[in-house]
């Protein structure tokens, strides 16, 4: 591989945009853009110049001739965080009785033969989704490859929804948990022609250890929260979300040691339900819905609705009141009320959750639910806080996506490609193919850097060829294909 020629390529490029500054040094970002794009076009060259060296040396290579006899030599293109990378990829095929055509070096790397992404490009793709349309997120790479907003979802929607969760060396010690959920309602999409505005829920669940004051006075954080979300719909979808968090809090914390697990939200049955899945769980009802039907009862009274609302929360509060008191004082409000039914429905939201709303107001532990806000930034600001539109499949990929960044960071993206590569490789091929061992291309690099470092300090030489490792490498690569 000859890095003097990309060199002079690179320096060449930086001398003219130095010249250029000077001429008119105003015009700084000229400069800088002139530098973004003569780096990011080496760094593509010379990653397409490694990948055609390591295609040379596996067609060279003593085993592979045993194995495979050589077809073609083809021309791969592959857009990466760098821009374009394009290699050498020679076509094999399988001398031994089964037969097969197959490029090695894309097993080598663990490139599907249909995929036209690196892993890190792909991540940049998931990053911009994560925040912006699709159609935005197609301008994220240095690509002169068409990328459409159909490619984007298409990445989205074959997420893998299998991320196995690890089980923590030491499970917390915590004496109480608390788990928050409630839902998003987002638009269909229905095509151009039609004129059904129908819509679906996302639920969003999140547990935590409790709450603690934040730098920003008066304002409060969750202690180690951990996000899910999806769309889960019916029963059976419900058992299964729920079974999710429950196996969270089974790998992450000592159940012995777990006191009680208080569930809150707006007393939706799918939240109840959870009750049923949770060990220690008890439901509290969700107080910003509370003081929601309460204002609105209170409102019908007209000149006595500051009175009204006062002894509705007094009658909710004390211990001495029962769900006769309550129901008897609604009648009175029902009497000379202006609006009945604004009342007859805080009447019907009381009654149906009187234990979870006097638990949620009489026990000091139960802190209050965020559900509504945090459903806003991590469901709603991406799925429905603007006009916007979702297959189901999308948006339940979507809502998966922000709570993996949530939880793991968005660092940890590039595991979900891969999982999510492995398992389309294994449905095309079947299981019983044995998994490629990776190479680093940091590796590889760091490699050629090191074997000619003397060299590029001198500005005359190659990095050299095929080395003793490099050899054994491809050999022993070749043996798991």
């Amino acid at each position: 591989m000859d890095i003097v020629a990309l060199l002079e390529v690179l320096v060449k490029g930086l001398l003219d945009a130095e010249n250029k500054f000077f001429e008119n040094p105003k015009d700084f970002s000229s400069l800088e853009r002139s530098v973004k794009s003569s780096t990011e076009a080496f760094s593509a060259s010379f990653l397409g110049e490694v990948l055609s060296r390591m295609n040379s040396m596996l067609s060279d290579c003593g085993a592979r001739k045993e194995r495979f006899n050589i077809q073609r030599v083809d021309k791969r293109t592959l857009i990466t965080s760098v821009g374009d990378v394009v290699f050498d990829c020679t076509y094999f095929k399988r001398k031994a009785e089964q037969g097969g055509h197959s490029y090695l070096l894309e097993e080598l790397i663990g490139l599907d033969s249909h995929e036209r992404f690196s892993e890190e490009a792909e991540v940049m793709l998931l990053t911009e989704a994560l925040k912006t349309s699709y159609r935005e997120a197609t301008n994220v790479l240095p690509s002169k490859q068409r990328i459409s907003k159909t490619t984007v979802m298409n990445k989205i929607h074959g997420l893998t929804d299998s991320v196995t969760l690890e089980g923590l060396s030491g499970k917390k010690q915590v004496e109480y948990l608390f788990i928050e959920a409630d839902e998003d309602h987002i638009a269909e999409q229905h095509g151009k022609e039609s004129k059904d505005n129908k819509s679906f829920i996302s639920k969003l669940i999140y547990v935590h250890e409790g709450k603690f004051e934040s730098g920003c006075k008066g304002r409060k954080e969750l202690k180690n929260s951990f996000y899910f979300a999806g769309l889960y719909p019916g029963k059976e979808g419900n058992a299964c979300l729920w079974a999710k968090v429950s196996d969270y809090i089974e790998k992450t914390y000592d159940k012995e040691n777990l006191k009680k697990v208080f569930i809150s939200g707006d007393g939706a049955q799918w939240i109840k339900n959870g009750t049923e899945f949770i060990e220690k769980a008890v439901f509290c009802a969700d107080k910003f819905h509370l003081m929601k039907y309460i204002n609105q009862a209170a409102a019908q009274m007209l000149d006595e609705k500051d009175i009204a609302k006062e002894e509705l929360w007094h009658l909710l509060y004390s211990k001495h009141s029962t769900k006769a008191s309550f129901s008897k004082y609604i009648d009175c409000m029902a009497a000379s009320g202006r609006n009945a039914e604004r009342i007859e429905s805080l009447r019907t939201y009381v009654l149906e959750n009187w234990a979870a709303i006097r638990r949620t107001l009489r026990n000091k532990l139960v802190q209050g639910c965020s559900a509504e806000s945090h459903v806003s930034h991590v469901l709603s600001d991406r799925l429905s806080s603007r006009p916007l539109s979702w297959s189901q499949k999308g948006a339940d990929k979507m809502s998966k996506l922000r709570c993996y960044e949530r939880n793991y960071g968005r660092e940890k993206l590039l595991q979900l490609v891969r999982i999510g590569r492995e398992e389309r490789k294994l449905e095309a091929t079947g299981t019983e193919g044995i998994s490629v061992k990776e190479i680093r291309l940091r590796d590889v690099l760091k490699e050629h850097y090191d074997a000619s470092k003397k060299y590029i300090d001198g500005l005359h030489a190659s990095i050299p060829g095929e080395t003793v490792k490099k050899t054994f490498s491809i050999r022993n690569h070749l043996r798991l294909l």
